[in-house]
Parts: C-alpha cells; sequence; structure tokens
C-alpha cells in the first residue's frame, strides 16, 4: 500500500503532540518496518528541516534529515505537481502540493490530520487513526 504522509504527522511524531501522537507514530513505524511504503513530498523534507533545525539545532535538523530519507520514499518536486497545485482555488497551496504529489507518485491514501483542506477526489485522504483501523482490520 503506497501512503502519502502529510508533514503535520512526522510533526505530531517529533513533538509528541497529543492526542495525534500514538496514530501518527504507528504510521511512521509501519513505513519504517514497511508494512506500509510511506512517501513524504521533498517540500516535507526542507519544511522539517528549517523548523528543526530552529527548534533543535544544525546537527539535529542533520541527523533527522537522514532518518526520514532512509525510512520513507521522497517524492520530487516538479514543475507540473507546482502548476497542477494552483489550479484548485480556496484550498491552501502547500497542501495541493502534497495532495498532487500523492496523485503523480499513484499513492492509494494520503493521511493527514486536516482532511477537509484536500479535495475529496483522486486519492482517499484519511486521518492516521482511519488508516490505522483500515490496516489492523
Amino acid at each position: 500500500m503506497k501512503v502519502m504522509i502529510d508533514t503535520n504527522i512526522i510533526f505530531d511524531v517529533l513533538t509528541e503532540r497529543e492526542p495525534y501522537y500514538t496514530d501518527s507514530a504507528l504510521i511512521w513505524s509501519w513505513s519504517k518496518e514497511k508494512i506500509i511504503t510511506g512517501f513524504i513530498s521533498a517540500i516535507s523534507i526542507n519544511n522539517i528541516y528549517y523548523i528543526s533545525k530552529k527548534v533543535n539545532g544544525i546537527p539535529y535538523a542533520q541527523k533527522l534529515v537522514d532518518q526520514l530519507l532512509e525510512e520513507f520514499e521522497i517524492i520530487s518536486l516538479t514543475k507540473n505537481i507546482l502548476k497542477q497545485a494552483r489550479t484548485v482555488a480556496n484550498k491552501d497551496y502547500e497542501d495541493l502540493i502534497q495532495y498532487f504529489s500523492a496523485i503523480h507518485e499513484g499513492c492509494d491514501i494520503l493521511v493527514t490530520r486536516n482532511k477537509k483542506d484536500f479535495p475529496a477526489i483522486g486519492v482517499n485522504i484519511l486521518e492516521p487513526r482511519e488508516l490505522a483501523e483500515r490496516i489492523l482490520s
């Protein structure tokens, strides 16, 4: 199963943000263990590095990027994805980059905590709890 993982899921794990941590950490561990094929967008790597560097310093951020590159597949950011993300009105551009990245990669699911911010067609949008229930059933 190919699963696009939104940046907010990664931050839930890194910050141990409750009540989301447990489900998000489960998704991350499934990617690491190859139970799912977890994808993140190249734009997520940059955003995670930037914020982690500000909060925890450069060595931490560098180690984190190495870990992400090891445990997830990375979807390249292309001109086509950026253009497609501009075609949908009234949605967050960064979320649309994630959405179209998932479509271009042929992902079955995009997992996020903000389902309402994504188009309702093209790829299944699930919250971490919904994905966990689907896999565990």
